[in-house]
């Protein structure tokens, strides 16, 4: 029975290290979530109230909504995993107890038998009553063998003692840590109820506005259709550039790049995705977007996404201004600047700071082609 114990201690150890990377991976998770939910609530807190920001507003709580939503979700994970590990602790616990109570029992058995035997102090004498000389050496080889199981057997009681005391200890700072967890679990459904309640009141508002909504999101398609034309009137009349690099150079290396290319912006939220999808608050409405549009947190600077060549800056029919990257058979657009920095053959790096969205716009739009095919940014650039 006490072998068994023993290998438990082994098994669990082993299912303990795997539980823990993972509890490492939720912690992580756990921590970017608040870390995002932390800088939403800053963003919606700088932003002024308006009937332009409204809707954004509107989207940037629904983000925050789904990301405390996918806290909870991971919390509830971490509690599980510190439930497994308590139920295996307590398990092991349990067979550590009864493992004590085995070597106990076994070793008053040895000394019950040691003193009918007469063996705990006189040794020399039960060796010298030996009735010759081979009997001796039988008595002295089982005196040093019973010796040595005995210190053994009180060797294992203060090893597993000492183990039992330690998977104790354990037990009550995973109680801790569970009811931790459960504790910020619960708070953060109340913060959810909170924002839940809030967005409800901010669709409510959006509603009453619908109509000036619709005349909004009509202004905003006629601008993404002459950004559309603009982007595939350059494109298709653009000679191959002077590059330092070939385009085929080009093409290859922001192939290689895709899921890695640089945000545009500081602290980005996409409160618009690629494609078709329904409005926010407008039902049975549905938009169409050719890129996504990334709210900013305070840094209005934008910057381009891969190393390459400016094809193209043209204003829009809203006043603001637009940037074609060409590199090589891709293109990046950046829409929406209230500055423009860089000028048609310019030779631009990533990273490098190629606009401005100024100090009243904190919404860029951003596209992202092969050629004259839409792609989807979002599978593209480093996740947000």
């Amino acid at each position: 029975m006490m072998r068994w114990g023993f290998l438990l201690i082994f098994v669990f150890s082993l299912h303990t290290l795997a539980i823990t990377q993972s509890k490492s991976v939720l912690e992580q998770e756990r921590i970017k979530k608040e870390e995002e939910i932390k800088s939403i609530g800053d963003r919606l807190k700088k932003t002024k109230v308006n009937r332009k920001e409204a809707l954004n507003n509107y989207l940037s709580l629904q983000n925050k909504i789904q990301k405390r939503a996918e806290l909870i979700s991971t919390l509830e994970k971490e509690k599980n995993l510190i439930i497994k590990r308590f139920n295996r602790t307590t398990e092991v616990i349990e067979s550590l107890e009864e493992d004590t109570k085995v070597l106990e029992k076994e070793f008053g058995t040895i000394l019950r038998q040691a003193l009918r035997q007469n063996l705990t102090d006189s040794y020399i004498s039960f060796i010298f009553s030996a009735e010759d000389f081979n009997d001796a050496m039988r008595r002295w080889r089982y005196l040093n063998q019973y010796r040595s199981y005995r210190s053994r057997q009180a060797q294992l009681i203060k090893e597993t003692k000492s183990s039992l005391l330690k998977k104790q200890k354990k037990l009550n700072l995973l109680t801790e840590e569970k009811d931790a967890v459960i504790a910020a679990q619960l708070y953060q459904k109340e913060q959810l109820d909170i924002e839940s309640e809030k967005r409800n009141d901010m669709y409510q508002n959006l509603k009453k506005d619908e109509q000036k909504l619709r005349t909004d999101l009509k202004d905003q398609k006629e601008v993404a259709y002459q950004l559309k034309n603009a982007i595939l009137d350059l494109i298709g009349n653009t000679p191959v550039g002077n590059t330092p690099k070939s385009e085929t150079e080009l093409t290859a290396e922001f192939t290689a790049a895709k899921a890695n290319l640089t945000s545009p912006v500081e602290n980005g939220l996409v409160i618009r995705k690629f494609g078709k999808q329904a409005h926010p608050t407008i039902k049975r409405l549905e938009i169409n977007n050719n890129g996504i549009d990334i709210l900013t947190n305070g840094s209005s600077s934008v910057y381009a996404s891969f190393q390459g060549e400016v094809v193209g800056q043209f204003a829009l029919p809203n006043g603001k201004k637009s940037i074609l990257v060409r590199h090589g058979d891709f293109y990046t657009v950046y829409s929406n600047l209230d500055q423009a920095y860089v000028y048609k053959g310019d030779q631009i790096q990533a990273r490098q700071e190629i606009g401005d969205l100024g100090p009243t716009e904190n919404t860029l739009h951003y596209e992202l082609w092969r050629r004259k095919v839409k792609l989807n940014p979002l599978d593209w650039l480093l996740p947000f």
